[in-house]
């Protein structure tokens, strides 16, 4: 997948994500939520991360909050797990 793909926020109802942004190999669920890896939020696309409603269906705003925080924690993982040797000595 060539380029980043972000979903800020949607409304009640899951939308067809795969079809709306072309990309039919992200995982869902059959309540059309996102499937992800629990652990670090991550979708079966590398990179891409979930969390929320869109994982969850619609829940507590509290459990929207932590998921956000966690999603984000791994996010910010992922990237320094990308970034090269080379960028950590000239920073």
């Amino acid at each position: 997948m060539d380029g980043d793909l972000i979903i800020k926020a949607l409304g009640f109802d899951p939308e067809e994500l795969p079809k709306m942004f072309d990309v039919p190999e992200l995982g869902v669920t059959r309540w059309g939520t996102l499937k992800i890896n629990f652990r670090n939020k991550m979708t079966n696309l590398d990179g891409v991360f979930a969390a929320g409603d869109i994982v969850r269906g619609a829940s507590l705003v509290v459990w929207a909050i932590r998921d956000g925080r966690d999603a984000a924690a791994s996010m910010d993982k992922y990237l320094k797990a990308r970034r090269p040797v080379d960028a950590e000595v000239a920073a």
